[in-house]
């Protein structure tokens, strides 16, 4: 029982050790996440669409 007490002990001074981002971080990097997942997405879509109508023209010959 003592191990499992020493346990959480040392999750709790790490913990306290831990830099919490504020809000504003919190938010700002949401943000960027966000906004850089739609960009690659939109990337991968055009070079997909880009492959399709080249295979498509190909094996229409």
């Amino acid at each position: 029982m003592s191990k499992i007490n020493d346990f959480f002990d040392g999750v709790v001074k790490e913990f306290k050790k831990v830099s919490w981002p504020t809000q504003k971080e919190l938010i700002d990097n949401t943000i960027i996440v966000v906004v850089f997942s739609i960009i690659i997405s939109v990337f991968i879509f055009g070079v997909d669409q880009m492959y399709s109508t080249i295979l498509e023209a190909i094996y229409n010959q």
